[in-house]
Parts: structure tokens; sequence; C-alpha cells
């Protein structure tokens, strides 16, 4: 008989976002200052303002905050302030999450992020021998 909940079986969770681009495109002005501003760190803003067109940019990268909220939900509660989405030296993208109980959980997280001119998606997988982590 298979049983998922085996010790022996990581926790596994999946979360999606997509967005509209041209809304993104609207709200640029707004993220310039105020807790807009705040909703991504100085080095997203720096990458996303590095392109003739941000708006995909912040976008794909609010999709992937919200699909780590939703796959990380079963496993710990997280602040959206804390994540950050940045890209290693073959432009690969990777989270950096700025809240030391989470180097105790022992997490993998992966992302993918993609775009079009119209739709920005990210799709993030959590996995982990972890359990009860909302009491921690």
């Amino acid at each position: 008989m298979f049983d998922d909940r085996s010790p022996d079986n990581p926790d596994f969770n999946v979360g999606i976002d997509c967005e509209d681009i041209q809304r993104w495109r609207k709200m640029l002005p707004r993220l310039e200052s105020g807790y807009r501003r705040k909703l991504f760190t100085e080095g997203e803003h720096r990458y996303c303002r590095s392109f003739n067109d941000p708006a995909p940019h912040y976008a794909v990268r609010w999709c992937a905050k919200e699909a780590l909220l939703k796959a990380i939900s079963p496993f710990y509660k997280l602040d959206l302030r804390v994540i950050e989405i940045d890209n290693d030296k073959d432009g690969r993208p990777f989270f950096v999450v700025n809240d030391p109980a989470m180097a105790g959980l022992n997490l993998t997280i992966r992302v993918s992020l993609a775009h079009s001119r119209e739709t920005a998606t990210a799709v993030v997988m959590v996995a982990g021998f972890v359990r009860n982590c909302h009491e921690q």
C-alpha cells in the first residue's frame, strides 16, 4: 500500500501565478514611491528599470512572489516583503528570502518565470522533510 505521508517522502507543494502586463504598465508611476515601492527590493527596481519596458519584469517578479507564498504556505508563513528574486550569472532566477527562520526549514525551492507581451507567469516548487512548520 502506498502512503505519501511516509517520513521517507518529502512534503511537496507547487504555486503558480499570472498577471496582466498592461496592468503593470499602468502601475509603473505608482511603484516609484509610497508603500508600493516596498513591494520590490532596490535590486529588483534596478533590474526591472534596466529594460526599456520594465513592466513585464516587474509583473513576472510579482508573480514569482505570489507563487512562492502559495507554494510555501503548508510549510511556513512568509511575509511578501522579505522575498527578492535575483538572477544567477547565467540569468536563471532564484529567490533570496531575508527571513532567518527559513534557514532551519531545509526546503528546496525552484522557480520558473515566463512572459509574453500580454501575460507574466511564474511557477514555484517547494519540497522538504518538514512537518507542522506553522507552529515554529
